[in-house]
């Protein structure tokens, strides 16, 4: 028997005290089961792709949005949902993650390791993200179990390595990485990552930096052989002419925004000219010191459960508050920096796209992803244009179709507060839909078993 048929009709009035009983009786399914069929009706769409609020219902057959039938076809055995008005948006997509754990200041660190990081991410609303160096071989081994139903949580997705030069960055983490210093060499690693089933290709490219770095020939070979193998690239970059080089060679999209100094005024064209993506990771680059000095950041409920409280109060210490102090002046002028240069990018026409580099320092791995929001609103950005960078343009960069159009997957979250009104809105969950299917929320905070 469908266990879906005996959960009726729930009013969304109620979802806050009976929805949880609902959840006990088996109306939501395990996030382990395979997609489901779904109609919302009273919902409050939020499509970020048309930049417009809907009201109406939404249908969801085996996972995938159909349609927005005024009533239930006949027959329909899945969950009827009334939402009360409530709006729902797309899932959003962590484009820049490294999803061992947290880390924090002093080394503390909660080392909770990749599967439950994508437990953690969904509980955030963050359907799918993008690891961009691990252990190699467990990236394959942990996507290829989820991919199998064995591992649930938010989708992963991964470059595997990081392709840098021989102890250049990435090589300082004890975790092994593929070097390469020569053109054939990097072809070699490039051709290899295609075959094994690499989801992007990343590399570091930053020879005006202080450690070593692949030169420009060896880049230009890694970018042609990616290409070739129609593997998207990301190319960490440290300075303005890293980005100018990685553009001119055609790479799918730089990450990271070179705060030392203003963006040249060539740059945003150029990337607009040659279809070059910006993954500006502000969350890592600019949220350290808020922290440190805004408590309202780490006391918010969701940052609380999505790491330990260790990992907090090492952003608390006396000598965490000194360094930030002592180091103010130097983050305004980078924080002003990067922030009118994404604006400066975005204006140029230049898609600009989520990450949060989250594993880091000032990142929550979740919670960082509704930071980058608010960052991204910061910046200049409407909420549309932050909430289209997040969701459906950050899943079509992993060839996902993220949305309210027939065909799109099902991955919705449902808030009690309109994050137009306000962005941080988006951190107003009251239902997480994975392909269909209505989660059981606190239960993706239990560690996975065995771990």
């Amino acid at each position: 028997m469908n266990r879906a048929l005996s959960c009726g009709s729930w009013s969304a009035g109620k979802l806050a005290v009976s929805f949880a009983l609902a959840l006990a009786a088996t109306c939501a399914l395990p996030p382990t089961l395979d997609a489901q069929d779904l109609y919302l009706t009273n919902a409050r769409l939020v499509d970020p792709e048309v930049g417009q609020i809907r009201e109406g219902s939404l249908l969801v057959r085996d996972g995938r949005v159909v349609g927005s039938p005024e009533t239930a076809p006949a027959g329909f055995e899945g969950p009827v949902l009334d939402l009360d008005g409530r709006w729902v948006m797309p899932g959003l997509v962590d484009l820049h993650t490294h999803s061992y754990g947290n880390m924090a200041p002093g080394n503390v660190f909660d080392g909770v390791g990749t599967e439950m990081v994508a437990r953690r991410m969904l509980y955030a609303g963050v359907f799918a993200f993008l690891d961009l160096f691990g252990r190699e071989e467990s990236m394959f081994s942990i996507r290829s179990a989820q991919r199998a139903g064995q591992v649930p949580g938010a989708d992963l997705f991964i470059s595997a390595s990081c392709l840098t030069a021989t102890e250049g960055h990435c090589t300082e983490y004890g975790i092994p990485t593929r070097t390469m210093d020569t053109p054939d060499e990097a072809r070699a690693h490039v051709s290899e990552l295609a075959r094994e089933g690499a989801d992007v290709i990343k590399i570091v490219y930053a020879p005006t930096g202080n450690m070593p770095s692949i030169d420009k020939a060896t880049l230009a070979a890694a970018l042609e052989t990616a290409r070739d193998a129609g593997v998207p690239t990301v190319i960490h970059i440290n300075t303005w002419q890293d980005v100018r080089d990685a553009v001119e060679l055609g790479a799918s999209a730089v990450t990271h925004v070179p705060s030392r100094e203003p963006i040249p005024d060539d740059i945003p064209a150029l990337m607009a000219e040659r279809g070059t993506v910006s993954v500006p990771t502000l969350a890592v680059e600019t949220d350290f010191p808020a922290f440190v000095t805004e408590p309202e950041v780490l006391d918010n409920p969701m940052a609380r459960a999505l790491t330990t409280g260790a990992i907090l109060d090492a952003y608390r210490s006396e000598e965490t508050r000194t360094h930030v102090a002592e180091s103010a002046s130097r983050a305004a002028v980078r924080h002003t920096n990067i922030l009118a240069a994404v604006k400066a990018i975005f204006d140029a026409g230049v898609t600009v796209l989520s990450g949060t580099d989250s594993g880091n320092w000032g990142t929550i791995q979740g919670y960082s992803m509704h930071r980058e929001l608010v960052k991204l609103v910061a910046a200049g950005l409407t909420p549309w244009e932050a909430l289209a960078a997040s969701t459906t343009g950050a899943a079509e960069f992993l060839g996902l179709s993220y949305g309210f159009t027939p065909g799109d997957v099902g991955n919705f979250l449902v808030l009690d507060r309109s994050p137009l009104e306000d962005i941080r809105n988006t951190q107003t969950i009251n239902m997480l839909i994975q392909r269909g299917r209505i989660l059981d929320r606190e239960a993706l905070l239990t560690p996975p078993a065995g771990s």
